[in-house]
């Protein structure tokens, strides 16, 4: 059987931190380590600047349309139920394809929700529905109280009377959801 000596290793190992005496193996592992490090840096540049593209396409695709459904519909959506509810319009007033109307606005709904979450957000993080919520409280909110409004004030029946004034609410459907996303991300990040 061969002896080993112990001592022997262990001080060469420690040599190779503190001494000079391996120059061209430590070198040759500097040089390893370097290229390892720099090869991933470039190939993140070139996939954070593809995958950025992919985010501005999604926003401008998805998000910006979806958003303009959704935060409409909604508002549509609040005023017919705050003129049946609140105002006590009788049923048989409705047009006779009224539940056809109601099923085409909550399918509009439907896709505006999967366009935004999936246009701003990840559709696999069940946080990220957060951004579709907010645009329909807020469209929602806002059709109720011009709703409502109407009935009180002239400007309100004005504003629904030419429905151009209601596009000046639109840019908050478009801030709110960023706001919120931002807010979900910040707290999962907390956890």
């Amino acid at each position: 059987m061969r002896k080993v000596k112990l001592n022997d290793k262990s001080e060469k190992s420690a040599d190779a931190f503190f001494d000079d005496e391996n120059f061209p193996e430590n070198e040759a592992l500097n040089f390893a380590d370097g290229a390892k490090m720099s090869k991933p840096e470039t190939d993140k540049n070139s996939a954070g600047a593809r995958k950025s593209f992919v985010n501005v396409l999604k926003q401008l695709f998805l998000f910006l349309p979806g958003a303009f459904l959704l935060f409409f519909m909604s508002l549509a959506a609040a005023m017919i139920a705050v003129e049946i509810i609140v105002f006590r319009r009788a049923v048989e007033t409705l047009p006779d394809d009224y539940p056809l109307q109601f099923a085409l606005i909550g399918f509009v709904i439907l896709l505006g929700t999967l366009m935004t979450w999936f246009g701003l957000g990840d559709i696999k993080n069940r946080k990220h529905f957060v951004i579709p919520a907010s645009i329909i409280v807020m469209g929602a909110t806002f059709g109720a109280i011009v709703r409502a409004g109407a009935k009180i004030y002239d400007f309100f029946d004005l504003t629904l009377d030419d429905f151009g004034f209601l596009i000046y609410l639109f840019p908050l459907a478009l801030i709110v959801p960023v706001l919120a996303k931002g807010f979900v991300d910040r707290k999962s990040e907390d956890v």
